[in-house]
């Protein structure tokens, strides 16, 4: 299993600051066997918080690296939690709409 940090470009929350689609981003910390799994998984969670300011799906997905548990199972580890994403030179995958093709971008 690889880790990914799947990210949501903004956050929902009300502040005219901080909130919306220019305000810090939305991540999760996913366990995934790929990155289409990491993303659904994303947006499953990402839907079920019902935002009203931004999108219910992820933009961007960053292969962090490799998970050795001993657990099989794809999952949420951390998140949804709100901060700037940062790429830090991990490989990244991007779409730019809902349920569109995923692209590595260097």
């Amino acid at each position: 299993m690889n880790l990914y940090e799947v990210i949501r470009w903004g956050n929902d929350a009300d502040d005219p600051f901080t909130g919306g689609p220019n305000g810090p981003d939305t991540g999760l910390l996913v366990r995934a066997g790929s990155v289409e799994q990491a993303a659904a998984l994303a947006d499953e969670a990402l839907r079920r918080a019902r935002p009203t300011r931004v999108s219910a799906w992820a933009g961007a997905v960053y292969l962090l690296g490799q998970e050795h548990s001993t657990e099989a199972d794809p999952r949420i580890l951390r998140g949804p939690y709100v901060q700037h994403a940062y790429r830090h030179g991990w490989r990244q995958w991007c779409r730019d709409e809902e349920g569109g093709a995923w692209v590595e971008r260097e």
